[in-house]
């Protein structure tokens, strides 16, 4: 099978393509690397980036990816990392030709999308990044063309696709009724580029909070818990909070620490959690009751926090006073995403929804 992997979102796609290599696939991945995560492993650029004049912003961004799109043929599948792959302007125009050039085109519901935000503006996900996040919400709430161009093109893109994927339970909330919509799929990691050791706990407990998109990850609330944990425990627990690295640096960074404290807006764990699971860190984030059940899990090894200062300050202490289990969570953190998030089951597990999705009306 000869797959067209378009775009990245933290390393999804990277650890994908890896997967689906390794099970005879031939896979192109065209990406940028995640702007300033820098995530490494593109065959090709989606568009031409680095510092350039205004008028060659909008050539390489807008006009270069049209005048290319004749090389991304031939592909019994195409799967879109989002809606919104390229420039909203060009974007149906993209998709069109890439639907009438190639097999199939899939799309995976994940990163900050149109269906997501209707979700959480309906009340279907209770508390979510878009909290407090005017910014976040402008690119669909905002009246502007760009505003417009955006909310079409993803609705277009989602209706059009022979399929759509969600990886978790907040993105399949908004979708999981629609037709085209295929099972969720966790998403793909893996393990083996990332050594394991042994999570040994010294004189403090060393604690980190990587910054990336503050409002998004409820950095907020999760200072004012370091902050309160730092003055109740000071001769027990180091906190750091660091980021805006590109992620060989934040990898660095992570494996000096015990246990990575990564968001609270969230109601599932993503990829950055993966990366600290797989060196045995002990990973706080998002673990809710829905997002288990979403994969069929009773349990994960994710401790479950959720934006409210108390409740973190609880979890950071139970943390605390079962320091001595820290080792041991740290092992079931490497064994879990090796076995649930093990890039190879993942891949087969597109290959067989690609397989299944027999959509062949013309909606375009």
């Amino acid at each position: 099978m000869k797959v067209l992997l378009l775009g990245e979102f933290s390393g999804f796609y990277t650890n994908l393509k890896d997967g689906l290599r390794e099970l005879g696939a031939t896979v192109t991945l065209a990406a940028n690397g995640d702007g300033w995560k820098k995530i490494e492993g593109a065959d090709m650029p989606l568009y031409k980036t680095g510092e350039m004049s205004a008028p060659g912003r909008v050539f390489h961004k807008l006009i270069m990816p049209v005048m290319q799109k004749g090389k991304w043929r031939d592909y019994d599948v195409v799967q879109l990392v989002h809606g919104c792959v390229f420039r909203p302007y060009i974007n149906s125009i993209m998709i069109r030709a890439l639907k009438r050039q190639n097999g199939k085109l899939f799309e995976n519901i994940c990163g900050n999308c149109y269906t997501l935000y209707q979700s959480w503006r309906n009340g279907k996900l209770g508390y979510y990044t878009l909290d407090d996040n005017p910014d976040k919400c402008e690119m669909y709430t905002g009246s502007g063309l760009r505003q417009y161009m955006t909310r079409a093109t993803e609705e277009y893109v989602d209706s059009v696709a022979d399929g759509i994927i969600p990886i978790m339970y907040e993105y399949a909330v908004g979708v999981r009724e629609r037709e085209n919509c295929l099972p969720t799929i966790q998403l793909p990691f893996n393990a083996e580029k990332v050594p394991f050791s042994e999570n040994k706990v010294g004189n403090k407990l060393v604690f980190y909070h990587g910054i990336n998109k503050p409002k998004d990850k409820g950095t907020a609330y999760i200072k004012e818990a370091f902050e309160i944990i730092q003055s109740r425990y000071p001769n027990d627990v180091q906190m750091i909070v660091k980021g805006g690295m590109p992620l060989n640096e934040y990898l660095e960074v992570l494996r000096s620490t015990n246990i990575l404290v990564d968001q609270c807006k969230e109601h599932c764990w993503g990829l950055n959690a993966c990366y600290g699971m797989a060196q045995g860190k002990v990973i706080m984030g998002g673990a809710s009751r829905n997002s288990l059940k979403e994969f069929g899990l009773q349990e994960s090894p994710v401790i479950h926090i959720k934006p409210d200062v108390h409740q973190i300050v609880q979890q950071i202490e139970y943390v605390i006073e079962n320091r001595a289990k820290v080792s041991v969570w740290g092992e079931e953190s490497r064994h879990f995403v090796e076995t649930f998030h093990d890039h190879r089951m993942v891949a087969q597990r597109y290959l067989d929804a690609w397989a299944r999705s027999a959509r062949s009306e013309d909606n375009l």
